[in-house]
């Protein structure tokens, strides 16, 4: 089955609605976004929030990258943020379960300056994620 890919560039893109009938998983529409600032330090240079504040790592969950979160290619970096964003979408489990299929198919798949995902397109997601299995 051909994926569509997640992530946006722009704020203009509208999520896409859940199917009616079926149970989402989330009840609350959230707004990740990524940038990238190529002269903050070194480490800083990647900014992630979710609704305009910032994201939580969750080293409890997965400490691969004391660095911080990371997008575009399929390194811990990534991890970090493909676990965080699940564990906040959704909950631990899942995202401990799935962070490595997130990362490879839309993580590493992110425009490396700017991105937008909703919490719509990562049920999205998951409806083929559990559909697959």
């Amino acid at each position: 089955m051909s994926r569509q890919p997640l992530g946006s560039t722009g704020g203009n893109t509208r999520p896409r609605p859940s199917d009616e009938g079926e149970q989402s998983g989330i009840s609350t529409e959230h707004v990740y976004q990524g940038s990238r600032d190529p002269t903050a330090p070194v480490g800083q240079e990647c900014t992630v929030t979710v609704d305009g504040e910032p994201l939580d790592c969750r080293y409890d969950l997965l400490s691969a990258s004391p660095s911080g979160f990371e997008w575009g290619y399929g390194g811990s970096g990534p991890a970090t943020l493909a676990i965080a964003i699940l564990a906040h979408a959704f909950d631990d489990d899942f995202a401990t379960t799935h962070y490595q299929q997130f990362k490879r198919e839309v993580i590493a798949n992110l425009p490396e300056d700017r991105w937008t995902l909703r919490t719509s397109d990562l049920d999205a997601w998951r409806r083929e994620v559990v559909s697959d299995a």
